[in-house]
């Protein structure tokens, strides 16, 4: 009796998990598809990186030069209608290195010191930016890394951005059921991928200026169309 009981608990532990199995990878069908949307706005606001980057031979030296150049351009930004706030500090640097003698192709012996110190600002006139560029480099700044334009608020453009992406999610499922012949059913997972893009100019000054009273004319600058893309996936049940 005992064998018996042991044999019958042990078909019936198979054939629970035989049915569990079978609940477990049967799947229902589905169609799944990803659509695009894109949005885009003229940009309001336009990111500049101005700084110093100067050599001395003496390391207090280095570091109070680049400290008043560094001010001055500042200084010279607001005037040009940038707010304070709207500044602050992205990278500072100090560091030694030996001298290269260009002439022997040998190193001197003796040390120098370099600063580097590299301001964001942030202009929300976008018609001042070329006007803000040459102000800065006239009044210290020896390089600029370039210029970046976006839109502050950007709500309304992902929201146009997501619509269009569902739309076409959904557009692309049906043509593909319709290709299949079968019905879209209810919705079993919904997924969405956002991107930005910014527009962007290249360097517009490298090494010019540094506050010795060079005269820096203001460059065109063209900020272009601000983009946010959206992704969304859908998966659709099919009604068989």
């Amino acid at each position: 009796m005992k064998r018996t009981g042991l044999i019958l608990m042990l078909v019936i532990f198979a054939l629970t998990g035989m049915a569990m199995a079978q609940d477990y990878w049967e799947y229902p069908a589905t169609i799944s598809s990803t659509g695009y949307g894109t949005a885009s706005a003229e940009p309001d606001v336009a990111s500049v990186v101005f700084g110093v980057n100067i050599t001395r031979s003496k390391p207090d030296v280095a570091v109070n030069d680049a400290a008043q150049l560094i001010e001055a351009a500042m200084a010279a930004a607001r005037r040009e209608g940038v707010e304070g706030e709207d500044m602050q500090t992205t990278s500072y640097s100090l560091w030694v290195q030996e001298v290269w003698d260009d002439y022997d192709y040998e190193y001197t012996g003796e040390m120098e010191y370099v600063v580097t110190h590299y301001i964001k600002a942030d202009i929300r006139d976008i018609s001042s930016v070329g006007d803000v560029l040459a102000a800065v480099v006239t009044a210290g700044a020896n390089s600029i890394n370039g210029v970046s334009f976006y839109v502050e608020d950007t709500a309304t453009l992902y929201v146009e951005a997501r619509q269009r992406a569902a739309e076409h999610a959904r557009d692309k499922a049906e043509q593909l059921a319709d290709n299949f012949g079968v019905t879209l059913g209810e919705i079993s997972s919904i997924s969405e991928w956002t991107n930005n893009y910014y527009p962007a100019s290249g360097m517009a000054y490298d090494n010019y200026g540094g506050g010795l009273g060079y005269y820096a004319e203001s460059p065109p600058v063209t900020p272009g169309a601000y983009t946010i893309s959206v992704e969304v996936s859908a998966t659709y049940e099919i009604i068989q």
